[in-house]
């Protein structure tokens, strides 16, 4: 068996030289680098593997990758939440910013409330005489489906 070379060093993408196991830094798509090359590509700051972010091979600070690749300039504020009982009950409260609402999010927004004073209405009730007054008006709107127990 002849002998062969062993496979060259991988090269950090920083500097373009070899790095060896015992001075290296793998990112996240198993890049390896220096540890001395760990700086943003944008404003130098040194970087350590908390605060690291990768883009196509070049390392960026958090700040500096928000900055580049997630812009949020043209972004309306909008403040709307869903609704959700407590304890039992829906309490609903005014959202604000309405003129961003779409009229489907107009819509919806009626469905649930009436959902919630219907919720409100049986849960709200706890005289028998009033549940048994529903119940007989439902039974008189489709008496050929009502059974007797």
């Amino acid at each position: 068996m002849p002998w062969s070379a062993p496979p060259p060093a991988p090269q950090c993408p920083a500097c373009k030289k070899s790095v060896f196991a015992t001075e290296a830094y793998m990112a996240a798509d198993r890049t390896p680098f220096h540890t001395r090359c760990l700086k943003c590509e944008h404003c130098k700051k040194s970087l350590t593997p908390a605060n690291l972010n990768e883009h196509q091979k070049k390392l960026f600070c958090p700040l500096c990758y928000e900055d580049l690749f997630n812009p949020q300039g043209d972004i309306p504020e909008r403040v709307v939440m869903q609704v959700l009982p407590i304890q039992g009950m829906f309490i609903v409260e005014q959202k604000l910013k309405e003129e961003f609402l779409s009229p489907e999010e107009l819509r919806k927004r009626e469905e649930a409330l009436a959902a919630a004073k219907a919720w409100e209405e049986v849960t709200g009730k706890t005289d028998h005489n009033a549940s048994s007054i529903k119940i007989m008006e439902t039974v008189s709107i489709a008496p050929e489906d009502s059974k007797c127990i």
